[in-house]
């Protein structure tokens, strides 16, 4: 499968109807945060796929003008703390986990501590072992906003990645994991890393990734 990855900051190239001709062999559209809601909406629309988004620690409900209040990108599915089976082509099956949200810096949501971001992987912990046992693989791909540990991430607390990504790759070891939040004006090394069996892409604007098993 062909994923549309999408974090940070809206990309022009993608808010025009040219979106449809220069995209069109897109099987899905993967958010790592920090995005307008109504941009998502546009470019699913436009692409005619599934739209499966985490949450970004600037990202906060939406009040519409007919007084409708939404808590993330119509059309989409937040996969913020799940993992899903993804249908594609040909009977494509790719196994999908998200979460969202950074290190904890102040008040606010989609803020975690390490202690918290932990937990939150290991209560997916159960899902990605019953994957294994019927799939023979935990997740394929992992979504998140924040980096992990060490990888892509920054010293200021808000940039800090998390260590729970870490053990996550280690015990489960996804081919590929795609993370936001960092930007490479900040001067860090954004650069495709590898971390045991897995490799960590930095997303900023946009990417377009292969996706399998």
């Amino acid at each position: 499968m062909k994923a549309l990855v999408v974090s940070d900051v809206v990309s022009e190239v993608l808010y025009t109807s040219e979106i449809r001709s220069m995209f069109a062999d897109i099987d899905v559209v993967l958010s790592c945060g920090d995005l307008p809601y109504e941009y998502l909406e546009y470019i699913v629309t436009l692409l005619d796929v599934p739209l499966l988004y985490v949450f970004g620690n600037h990202d906060r409900p939406l009040h519409r003008g007919d007084g409708r209040r939404t808590d993330g990108p119509e059309g989409g599915r937040s996969i913020d703390g799940r993992v899903i089976a993804l249908h594609g082509p040909s009977g494509v099956r790719v196994l999908i986990a998200g979460f969202g949200g950074c290190m904890a810096y102040g008040s606010g949501l989609h803020q975690y501590t390490e202690g918290e971001m932990r937990r939150r992987v290991q209560r997916m912990g159960w899902w990605l072992r019953w994957n294994e046992q019927r799939y023979g693989r935990g997740v394929d791909v992992v979504v998140t906003h924040a980096a992990p540990l060490g990888i892509h991430d920054g010293e200021d607390v808000c940039h800090h990645g998390f260590g729970a990504f870490l053990g996550l790759m280690r015990r489960y070891r996804p081919p590929l994991l795609m993370h936001g939040h960092v930007h490479p004006s900040y001067g860090w090394d954004v650069e495709p890393r590898r971390f045991e069996a897995t490799e960590v892409r930095s997303v900023y604007g946009y990417d377009v990734v292969g996706i399998g098993p």
